[in-house]
């Protein structure tokens, strides 16, 4: 492929003109603001980024499947991380947004509330893409059955349950997603594990929550059955994350340039001398990255402009989204591939417009999925607790 760093250059800058143009269709009221409702506006730019990571990862990954037939992770040390290290911070994200929300709610978290929202948050998106996924597996198998009908059916009930299994004989099914739905079965492990670690390790303390966390973990560990150590560790740079956070030292440390020069060496550092990102050494370096971020490093202003932000408004819809773009229009595209050939330059052309179409594909999916399911968790929460208040005596 052409250069590592150039490649990622040309397409961020892409994805940031496509993302400035989106916008401006966006209804103002629609649009993010930096800091509103209480969220971390560097996080949420660099959440961003982070989606659009991966779908440069998985674009390479493609080219080399397009000429070897294998998925196998690309030979550059920044193209892997685009992908791995990216995911390990989404993984920091998560553990924590909620960590830290644990510490603010102390024994008063309500765990009903936290299980809705996060329903109405992943599972809408992730349906439309499995619909999608189903759609596209059948045309690439002719729209005939070439299995029977009950093993469609379990396959397809897999699909809804977070594996990725052959659907009608196609065995790289998973492909049409870029098999990015690896990473949703550790978020799930984390919310089902999240009551049971605030029993232990916050003032969260609260025995039954505890305990149906700790049947619903083990239930999953048993489904799956295939989580790896290495990737559950990085879970933990979120937890530190939300600690540091409380240290006033630290944050004016992580807010100044030294702080954002740290931040920027320890990843670099972690790029240039690790091949992969599961490891406790480039898990310390993109922990380190993380922890200045979430303490408010915003890289001069860089992770909360608009565009970038919107990036992160619509990250869940890039990050499910872009590999059934990528296959719509490159890998099951016989004319497209025909046209490419051997030619880098007119692949990366064609990833270009892919990586376009996954964020307008991203916002549509934000704006008539994504949110109205999040508003409407939201609607539904607000009534449950107006019902049980009416119902609490005078």
């Amino acid at each position: 492929m052409v250069t590592s760093a150039l490649l990622v250059i040309f397409l961020y800058a892409a994805a940031a003109c496509a993302s400035w143009a989106i916008l401006r269709a966006v209804p103002a009221p629609l649009r993010p603001q930096a800091g509103s409702d209480g969220r971390y506006a560097a996080i949420d730019g660099m959440r961003g980024l982070l989606a659009y990571a991966v779908f440069i990862h998985h674009g390479v990954i493609t080219w080399q499947y397009l000429h070897s037939g294998l998925w196998a992770l690309p030979p550059s040390r920044l193209y892997t991380h685009l992908g791995q290290s990216s995911v390990a911070l989404f993984f920091m994200v998560t553990a924590f947004l909620f960590w830290d929300k644990l510490l603010k709610a102390g024994p008063g978290m309500d765990w009903r509330e936290f299980v809705s929202a996060r329903f109405y948050r992943v599972y809408p998106v992730y349906a439309l893409a499995v619909v999608l996924t189903t759609i596209l597996a059948l045309a690439a198998t002719g729209f005939e059955l070439r299995t029977g009908p009950l093993d469609l059916l379990r396959r397809l009930i897999g699909w809804a349950g977070f594996k990725a299994p052959p659907i009608n004989g196609l065995e790289n099914a998973g492909q049409i997603v870029a098999y990015a739905t690896w990473s949703l079965p550790y978020e799930l492990l984390f919310y089902a594990a999240l009551p049971a670690l605030a029993f232990l390790f916050s003032p969260a303390r609260r025995l039954r929550p505890a305990l149906v966390s700790l049947a619903v973990t083990l239930a999953l560990l048993l489904y799956f059955r295939n989580f790896s150590l290495a990737v559950l560790d990085c879970f933990l740079g979120g937890i530190a994350g939300a600690y540091a956070i409380r240290q006033p030292r630290f944050v004016r440390f992580a807010r100044s340039d030294r702080g954002l020069l740290l931040a920027l060496a320890a990843l670099s550092a972690t790029v240039a001398g690790c091949p992969g990102a599961y490891a406790p050494l480039p898990l310390l370096g993109v922990g380190l990255f993380f922890v200045i971020v979430a303490a408010g490093q915003d890289f001069r202003g860089a992770l909360t402009r608009q565009p970038v932000l919107w990036l992160g408004e619509i990250s869940y819809g890039v990050y499910l989204l872009h590999g059934i773009v990528i296959w719509t229009l490159i890998t099951a595209n016989g004319p497209m591939r025909a046209v490419i050939g051997e030619e880098e330059p007119l692949y990366v052309l064609a990833l270009a417009v892919a990586g376009v179409l996954v964020l307008v594909a991203a916002s549509l999916v934000h704006l008539t999925v994504e949110r109205p399911a999040i508003l409407f968790g939201r609607r539904s929460r607000a009534l449950r607790r107006a019902a049980r208040a009416s119902r609490v005596p005078a």
